[in-house]
């Protein structure tokens, strides 16, 4: 038996082929609407890539709100109250 190969020239460069099961393309074809598939395929990473973003900044500063900052916070907001009484 023959295995018939692909040839490297044949590639573009820096384009692959993703293979999914057909349920996935399934779901992708119904929520993607008129954008084209591999458009709506790169928008879900870079969401994806927001959110992680978002994530790792939010890691960050809460570790920098330690209780001390907190309780400066506290003090000053109730030394200068930017919201008057009703």
């Amino acid at each position: 038996m023959k295995v018939a190969k692909k040839s490297p020239r044949s590639r573009l460069p820096g384009r692959n082929t993703l293979t999914l099961p057909a349920d996935t393309y399934r779901a992708i074809d119904e929520l993607r609407g008129e954008l084209p598939r591999s458009s709506y395929i790169q928008s879900l990473i870079e969401r994806e890539q927001r959110r992680r973003d978002r994530a790792e900044f939010l890691e960050r500063v809460n570790a920098e709100y330690t209780p001390e900052v907190c309780a400066e916070t506290l003090r000053v907001n109730a030394q200068y109250p930017i919201h008057g009484d009703a």
